[in-house]
């Protein structure tokens, strides 16, 4: 049994550029069948969005985002994950009570701790995700507020009555 092999120049580009395109047409029409905002049916304006979530997520990865700065401290903002021992009481309360933490309770806590943390990052990429995605619209919205106001005539001084 043999086998021919026929030389075609094939673009990579353009096959991804293709399945590209039939995964957002899909992802289009199932997001419409399901009853998202009906300005989605222009697949022009669909692929719009796509890249700017898409570039706000790339953006969102290099931790170059300003609404983290605008939180302030991150200590207000940011899930602290880490665990502690601690007492209030005096040298032999604190013995005690670290005892029954560290050999009773923490093991309990500890299990419950590392089913959470999954959970604690992943809501931590999605915090991230949304970073990006508003900074990417805030930038978006400055610039069309800018395009704006450049293309509309400045406002008359002159009242039209005079």
């Amino acid at each position: 049994m043999s086998t021919t092999v026929l030389e075609a120049d094939i673009s990579v580009d353009a096959v991804m550029t293709e399945l590209r395109g039939r995964i957002r047409e899909r992802l289009r029409a199932e997001l419409l069948r399901h009853g998202t905002s009906p300005a989605l049916e222009d697949p022009a304006l669909f692929a719009d969005v796509e890249r700017v979530l898409h570039d706000a997520l790339e953006a969102g990865d290099r931790d170059l985002l300003i609404l983290p700065e605008l939180l302030g401290d991150p200590e207000t903002w940011r899930l602290d994950t880490s665990m502690r021992y601690q007492s209030h009481r005096g040298a032999v309360g604190a013995a005690a009570a670290r005892f029954m933490k560290q050999r009773i309770i923490m093991p309990a806590v500890r299990w419950l701790f590392e089913y959470s943390r999954d959970n604690f990052e992943r809501q931590r990429r999605v915090n991230q995700a949304l970073f990006a995605v508003v900074q990417e619209l805030a930038l978006e919205t400055a610039r069309l507020r800018q395009e704006l106001q450049r293309s509309s005539p400045p406002a008359s001084t002159t009242r039209p009555d005079q």
